[in-house]
């Protein structure tokens, strides 16, 4: 990091402060409502972000910027002094949130990840300020139409006007910057702005600062450069998931966020890896869905969007390598994580309804369920061949050791519990679960460097 990387890092502090006390300023003085504040400094924030790529070529001053922010707003939270003084321009609102700290982490991963491309990281930092900034605004003054959801309320009139502005924060960028075709840039503007709508109506606890902009360029990086047929064709199956995704909630325990949720990241990973990527997927709906018609009057539970983004959590990193990389292998982990989802899912099914089942053979049924998962995508893309079989024959190992793990881990299996520590564990066995099976793909077939795959 150079001197003037360094001189640059101070003055960015230093405008942050600057706003922050400016905002207390106006608070006081004005009595401005704390929502509206509190978004001044959420837009405030995005323009800072926005000089990024012009200031550093590196990413160290831009960790060494964003740890120094966070480490401000951890102390605006414990520090009673602070969080009484400047901290009101973030803490007068009411409701639990990490949103600010999901702010920062994201400035970080889309500096990382737009490696210098202006506009990929721009224009999600730009809907990330603007749209959500909006729809907040809107929503809490004109809003009537609730979202049944948990968490902050949500409109529909919110999530409208988070649409509009997130159709012209894709559109004007891309159209000026030339990158693709007047057609191509309306359907790209279309595609994204309706994903993110559908973040920002599911997101909540601040998850949305994190989901947004990451999703995002997860979608901008895979459609720009596409014709406007492709484009169009992504769209048609939005609007056909969408319409899938409605009618079978009657069948499942999903909320508004969580039905916003699933259909999101279908979409996401629809329009990133195309229709094999999406075979895991929903293959695992499909086996989930036999699972509760096999016991349709038990007591649903109302799934939230954190249970749509922890079934998704250990898949996403595989799923934004492959739109860096466009390398077929990552296929394997990312099948291999809904595998293992279904497994655990299965394995609690049973101890809660077939109780007296023995632990090995609960997880041997599992495994298998699971294989089913994960068997389709990897057939097809690799076809009846030798490598094929030592794929499936490294998930069938990591399935049965997660499988086992999650057994051995999870207390009270037979009540299948939905409280915050179980999913935090799947997550985590899931994700090892991933881990091994492309750490024996490329022991078995070594064809590639696994740390070309970083940015």
């Amino acid at each position: 990091m150079t001197f003037v990387d360094l001189l640059h890092v101070l003055l960015l502090l230093g405008a942050a402060a600057g706003m922050l006390a400016g905002l207390r300023w106006l608070q006081q003085k004005r009595g401005l409502e704390p929502e509206l504040v509190r978004k001044m400094f959420h837009v405030g924030g995005g323009i800072i972000g926005l000089t990024l790529p012009w200031l550093f070529e590196s990413i160290v001053p831009v960790i060494l910027l964003a740890a120094a922010i966070a480490g401000g707003f951890l102390a605006m939270r414990r520090n009673a002094t602070l969080r009484a003084g400047v901290g009101q321009v973030l803490h007068a609102v009411h409701r639990e949130s990490i949103g600010e700290f999901c702010y920062v982490v994201s400035l970080v991963l889309l500096f990382w990840l737009a490696r210098g491309d202006k506009l990929l990281f721009s224009i999600p930092l730009l809907i990330l300020a603007l749209a959500d900034t909006f729809a907040a605004l809107i929503g809490e003054q004109y809003g009537r139409l609730l979202l049944r959801q948990e968490g902050a309320g949500k409109s529909y009139e919110g999530v409208a006007s988070f649409f509009l502005t997130a159709f012209f924060c894709v559109h004007v960028p891309v159209l000026l910057a030339e990158r693709t075709g007047r057609l191509e840039s309306l359907l790209i503007a279309a595609g994204v702005s309706v994903m993110v709508m559908m973040a920002e109506a599911a997101a909540w606890w601040g998850l949305d600062n994190l989901v947004i902009p990451l999703f995002s360029y997860m979608l901008l990086k895979s459609m720009l450069g596409r014709d406007a047929a492709v484009l169009a064709s992504d769209i048609a199956f939005f609007l056909a998931l969408a319409l899938f995704m409605r009618l079978w909630r009657r069948q499942t325990p999903l909320a508004d966020d969580a039905l916003f949720g699933a259909t999101l990241i279908g979409y996401v990973i629809w329009t990133v890896g195309g229709w094999l990527w999406a075979l895991a997927p929903l293959t695992q709906l499909a086996l989930y869905a036999m699972l509760i018609r096999s016991t349709p009057n038990e007591r649903w539970r109302m799934h939230r969007f954190p249970v749509m983004l922890a079934h998704f959590a250990g898949s996403a990193p595989w799923l934004l390598l492959y739109a860096q990389s466009r390398e077929p292998s990552l296929l394997l982990p990312f099948a291999t994580c809904y595998a293992a989802n279904s497994a655990i899912m299965g394995l609690m099914r049973l101890k809660a309804h077939v109780p007296w089942i023995a632990n090995r053979d609960a997880v041997s049924v599992a495994t298998a369920r699971g294989l089913l998962v994960v068997a389709p995508p990897v057939l097809v893309q690799s076809g009846l061949t030798i490598a094929a079989a030592l794929d499936l024959a490294g998930c069938l190992v990591a399935l049965y050791l997660s499988t086992a793990l999650f057994c051995r881990l999870q207390p009270d299996l037979g009540a299948e519990p939905v409280d915050a520590p179980r999913w935090i564990r799947q997550v985590l066995i899931v994700a090892a679960t991933s881990a091994i099976a492309i750490g024996l793909h490329f022991s078995s077939v070594p064809r590639l460097d696994p740390m070309s795959l970083l940015p």
